[in-house]
């Protein structure tokens, strides 16, 4: 497998990754999904794949966080950072998306499907809890720091080891219960904002279709055209 950017890099990318979570949930009040997928449909996520330096290590997590928003269109206000007082979980988060990006050489946007964002965030937050009372209440606030960065890094390193092995590093991309629709958008090399901005389909309405919440089958006509010249293709092929 050949990587992107060296390992080397890896740690300063995800801990870039986390803290732009971490200042989006905290400090500018974005849903942590929201901001995500902001973090893909701008384009950013996939210049982190390709190990741009400037986005992995020419960039604090703040800075990154302003790029998402200047990229995707939206009007922001620079805020004052009010990080947690500890490595929060949306800090974990975006560090653990960060390896297994790295790990697997796969897009943010294939990861996402298969890793939830949400369960993750919960299940570190009530292990995290149960971890933090286990610890000796005599514990001093710089050694209770240390171990609940230990904590966080194993516990990023296992969920990172959980999704190679549920996943087999292989089965994301072009799986047999994908829609004809995601297929040929994988074998044409489009992401799903790609394939947006080339068809003029709204790139929701694009996730709906390959979800399976929407029949494409049903789908205005024009959208159906669309899509289908877009990828060149037959439109029957995409139903």
């Amino acid at each position: 497998m050949t990587y992107a950017y060296d390992r080397i890099c890896l740690d300063r990318a995800a801990d870039t990754l986390g803290r732009m979570l971490d200042y989006s949930v905290y400090s500018l009040h974005y849903d942590v999904a929201a901001i995500i997928d902001l973090f893909i449909s701008s384009g950013t996520a996939a210049l982190f794949e390709r190990g741009d330096i400037r986005i992995i290590a020419g960039m604090s997590g703040i800075e990154l966080a302003y790029e998402v928003l200047e990229k995707s269109g939206i009007a922001y206000e620079r805020m004052q950072p009010r990080y947690t007082k500890s490595f929060s979980p949306e800090y974990w988060c975006g560090h653990t998306l960060a390896h297994i990006q790295w790990e697997t050489c796969l897009p943010f946007e294939h990861i996402v499907e298969s890793f939830s964002v949400q369960g993750f965030i919960s299940v570190y937050g009530s292990s995290r809890l149960s971890y933090l009372d286990a610890l000796p209440l005599d514990i001093n606030d710089a050694d209770r720091s240390a171990e609940l960065k230990d904590f966080g890094r194993r516990f990023s390193d296992e969920a990172v080891s959980k999704f190679i092995s549920a996943t087999g590093n292989k089965s994301i991309p072009g799986k047999a219960d994908d829609t004809p629709l995601k297929k040929m958008r994988i074998k044409n090399g489009l992401s799903q904002s790609g394939l947006a901005k080339a068809s003029g389909v709204p790139l929701r309405t694009i996730q709906q279709y390959e979800q399976r919440q929407k029949d494409l089958a049903k789908a205005r006509a024009e959208y159906l055209i669309a899509l289908a010249r877009a990828m060149d293709c037959d439109p029957s092929r995409l139903i």
